[in-house]
């Protein structure tokens, strides 16, 4: 007995180093599978690298030392190798399910990208399928055309200021304005109205809690950017997220508030859809609409949690990959001698002049 109360002050000294060395010791085939030392141990070598901001150069950068295999937690390998991806990727056979890391994510509830059970996966995604099939989404044009009109709009006003003040152009920073715009059009489609950045020309937008709450005002790109950030690295220790608001760190406060802000949005827009519904009022033949309208394979609609959570995950995984990819290819269209050129005369040769938003009909066909 004396024995053990001796040795009890240095048993709880090395728990905590028993702690992140057990699965060091637990994954023995990944031993041979080179990587920085501390990461081999421990997962707060990635924790430290996103938190900073730099975990993709920090993975980058370990690839070029060690090779395409590299083990960047004591559980996780990072493959830089193309003839992996159908393997790693494979829906088939054993197949690989997502990580704890995507637990991180859930908000309201587990949507299509941070669900992690096989079964619930397919579930999900063959409701989502059918919503996005090219007939089911050619019914949204006429929400995508009215924000690109917007956009339009804006950026004539800025042409006509930049006129009248005798300068040959406007400058603008086209990835805000398309940021704006991708944001818009999801709030359209999957909450039932635009977020008026576009009008506002600015990152601002409402945000209810409930339906009778008194309307605050967000920069919902720069929220939903924290969230992201935030997520990314408490995806690396998920066991961190519960008490991530106690956390000295304030960067870890901030996330978890932005993300029960969007979540209020999405609570907010569900609630009054089904209140319309219940109402008798018009339906709109949006993104929404669609998944309440969607069944799975056993006749089964989303619940709302579920409906909740879907809509808060098309905003967050619609805006800034739309907003990103428009951006790219204006840049490399402006940048590369010859592509604006050709670019306006097929446009030019197969666009009436007073159309500002062609339909995807009359432009399908254009190489």
């Amino acid at each position: 007995m004396l024995f053990i109360s001796t040795l009890s002050p240095y048993v709880l000294l090395l728990l905590p180093l028993f702690f992140y060395l057990w699965p060091y010791i637990q994954n023995r085939s990944l031993r041979s599978v080179p990587g920085p030392p501390l990461a081999r141990f421990s997962n707060l070598w990635l924790l430290y690298h996103s938190r900073r901001g730099r975990r993709y150069l920090a993975v980058d950068a370990a690839h070029k030392k060690y090779g395409p295999l590299v083990r960047i937690q004591p559980d996780h390998v990072s493959v830089a190798d193309p003839d992996a991806i159908p393997i790693v990727y494979s829906s088939t056979g054993g197949g690989w399910i997502k990580s704890p890391y995507y637990d991180a994510f859930v908000a309201i509830s587990r949507a299509l990208f941070s669900t992690r059970n096989r079964a619930d996966y397919t579930r999900k995604r063959k409701v989502l399928s059918h919503i996005f099939s090219s007939k089911s989404v050619s019914q949204f044009e006429q929400y995508i055309a009215s924000n690109l009109q917007e956009l339009v709009k804006q950026w004539n006003d800025l042409s006509d200021k930049a006129a009248q003040a005798g300068e040959a152009y406007a400058e603008i920073d086209a990835l805000h304005w398309f940021n704006y715009t991708a944001f818009d059009i999801i709030g359209d489609l999957a909450f039932g109205a635009p977020f008026g950045m576009l009008s506002r020309g600015r990152d601002i937008t409402e945000v209810r809690l409930t339906p009778i709450s008194p309307p605050t005002y967000a920069p919902a790109i720069e929220v939903l950017n924290h969230r992201g950030d935030v997520f990314a690295t408490l995806g690396c220790l998920p066991s961190l997220k519960p008490y991530a608001a106690y956390l000295p760190d304030p960067f870890f406060r901030r996330g978890l508030k932005a993300t029960h802000n969007l979540a209020g949005i999405a609570v907010a827009r569900v609630n009054e859809r089904f209140q319309a519904q219940e109402d008798g009022l018009p339906q709109r033949n949006d993104l929404l609409t669609r998944l309440m309208e969607a069944n799975d394979e056993n006749g089964e609609r989303l619940s709302r949690e579920e409906l909740e959570g879907e809509a808060l995950g098309q905003l967050i995984a619609g805006s800034d990959t739309t907003s990103n990819t428009l951006c790219a290819l204006l840049y490399w269209c402006v940048k590369t001698p010859g592509v604006m050129e050709k670019l306006q005369k097929e446009i030019d040769d197969a666009v009436p002049k007073d159309v500002d938003i062609p339909s995807y009909d009359s432009i399908k066909e254009l190489p």
